[in-house]
């Protein structure tokens, strides 16, 4: 039986910063789950500024179509082409499961994904492979693993995919085995072994270099590659406020703020010569900053490549978002695609290997490679989720926090109609 009315974020499709808590007391009763599915409940949640990505690029992308308008939404908000949900990373617990038994997903089962912003349940329809490690066990805990199990579930759902896009970017697209090398995006954008190479006459440069992905990335660089694979320098770039933070991580050789560039040789002030390989990732820099010192370093070296991860903190309209992703196709500038990467690391490792490994390493990040001075600042129901939203569009959040919230199963067991 529901324990209160679900509530769901929606958001303007034309400015995320739009956003509307919208309660829905006709979605009860629930109808019928359909075979070979599983109901969840979002239970944690992450926001990071990669969620407004998903809303900027979602009409290009299909980031709106993940989880659509409920057919229970008011009508105020049902026009599917000015309104529509985006999704966070985090935990779920089933509630509901069509899933034969044995497979390992029971009711109760806790769950890590790409779920809705909201107390909404969503309904999945599932296929287990064979090949992939679908194991979970229920324990009886105490309040102390109780606690910790939090904590962990917060980093996860804060940082693992944004780890993973950084440990597939330094492991297969920077590959130091050839067998092993993926594509940024997709396997005909171009990328070659030559690209991937990162050795003694290789610089990089970060861009947002305090953000999440970035840090991450760079601790990958300096913690998880073979010797004589490692760059000769790691260079951050990034705003004034937080520069302290991203020195303080002593994973970067310098931290520079984006108008370094303003009336110098930038060239000469990065240590870059004619022989350098010079490797610009844009993770989400501010007034096309990246785009700019790659062109400029083309004056010093001969070899510059641009790559983008992420994109500028800005709420563009699908107008102008358009415009902005032409621009970037027709200059040539190559762009990271998380998913993209993963097919294909999938294809060369299978299911399992990939995931058991790429676990391996995120637990040993987030053991021991998560900047000490990153917290989680919790929040706890919709209201949260919502000021934590603005807070974070407004610039409010900073390098050293890391937004999760708490959402409460409001179904145990779910009602139904036909």
């Amino acid at each position: 039986m529901a324990k209160t009315t679900p509530t769901i974020q929606v958001l303007s499709k034309q400015n995320y910063e739009d956003q509307h808590l919208v309660p829905l007391p006709n979605a009860l009763p629930l109808s019928l789950l359909a075979p070979s599915s599983l109901r969840i409940c979002t239970t944690i949640l992450s926001l990071t500024t990669n969620n407004f990505t998903y809303a900027r690029y979602g009409h290009l992308l299909g980031w709106w179509d993940v989880h659509p308008l409920p057919s229970s939404i008011p009508a105020e908000f049902a026009d599917a082409e000015d309104y529509g949900r985006i999704s966070a990373w985090g935990y779920g617990v089933v509630v509901e499961s069509t899933i034969p038994e044995g497979l390992g997903v029971e009711v109760g089962t806790r769950v890590y994904g790409y779920l809705p912003i909201g107390t909404l349940p969503v309904d999945m329809l599932v296929n287990i492979g064979a090949d992939v490690n679908g194991q979970f066990v229920e324990i009886t805990m105490t309040a102390q693993q109780k606690a910790e199990q939090k904590q962990s579930e917060g980093y996860d759902s804060l940082f693992q995919v944004l780890f993973e896009t950084a440990y597939m970017m330094n492991r297969f697209v920077f590959a130091w085995d050839p067998s092993e090398l993926v594509h940024p995006s997709r396997p005909d954008s171009g990328w070659t072994t030559e690209d991937a190479q990162i050795g003694d006459d290789t610089i990089l440069l970060l861009f947002a270099a305090s953000g999440k992905t970035a840090l991450a990335f760079a601790h990958q660089l300096k913690h998880g590659r073979p010797a004589g694979k490692s760059p000769r320098k790691v260079i951050g770039v990034g705003s004034e406020a937080p520069r302290a933070f991203a020195e303080g991580t002593g994973l970067y050789d310098s931290v520079l703020k984006y108008d370094a560039d303003t009336n110098h040789d930038i060239g000469i002030e990065v240590g870059v010569d004619a022989d350098s390989k010079v490797i610009v990732i844009d993770f989400g820099a501010r007034g096309g900053a990246a785009d700019r010192w790659a062109e400029k370093l083309k004056k010093s070296s001969k070899s510059v490549t641009l790559l983008g991860v992420g994109g500028e903190v800005v709420a563009d309209s699908q107008e102008v978002t358009t415009q902005k992703m032409a621009r970037r196709i027709k200059a040539r500038r190559m762009q990271v695609n998380t998913s993209g990467m993963r097919s294909q690391v999938v294809g060369i490792l299978g299911y399992k290997t990939y995931f058991e490994e790429f676990l391996g390493e995120w637990k040993l990040y987030r053991e021991e490679g998560v900047p000490k001075r990153l917290q989680l600042v919790w929040g706890k129901g919709m209201d949260d989720v919502g000021k934590g939203w603005e807070r974070l569009y407004k610039g409010e959040i900073g390098p050293d926090e890391g937004l999760v919230f708490e959402l409460d199963n409001i179904y145990s067991p779910p009602e139904h109609k036909l």
